[in-house]
């Protein structure tokens, strides 16, 4: 999975903002009070913006993945292991609330 940060538009805001497999991905993330990640919108080339259907909360990053990720991402370190399994695995957590053939055909899992 090839990861880079990408920079947060006033149009679509939120703490994070990758830009995932060439630019033909874009995952923006949050955070909630205590720090948890969890994904606000993904939009995919061939597909459009996807809006996560959480049944009733976002599906949270744990705690240590959300640290994990937001520490490697600080430090400029996106093509560390970590990252796309941290990623990934968050992905699958999300299960039907994301397009889950548009992360297939992105290979995000």
């Amino acid at each position: 999975m090839h990861v880079r940060v990408f920079p947060v538009m006033p149009t679509r805001p939120c703490k994070l903002c990758f830009a995932l497999q060439d630019g033909s991905v874009f995952a923006d993330f949050d955070t909630d009070e205590s720090g948890q990640l969890y994904l606000v919108r993904i939009s995919f080339d061939g597909y459009g913006c996807c809006y996560p259907e959480w049944s009733n909360t976002p599906v949270k990053m744990s705690f240590s993945d959300s640290h994990n990720l937001v520490r490697l991402t600080e430090a400029d370190d996106l093509d560390h292991p970590d990252v796309a399994n941290i990623l990934s695995s968050y992905f699958v957590e999300c299960g039907e609330a994301v397009w889950v053939d548009a992360l297939q055909e992105h290979s995000l899992i």
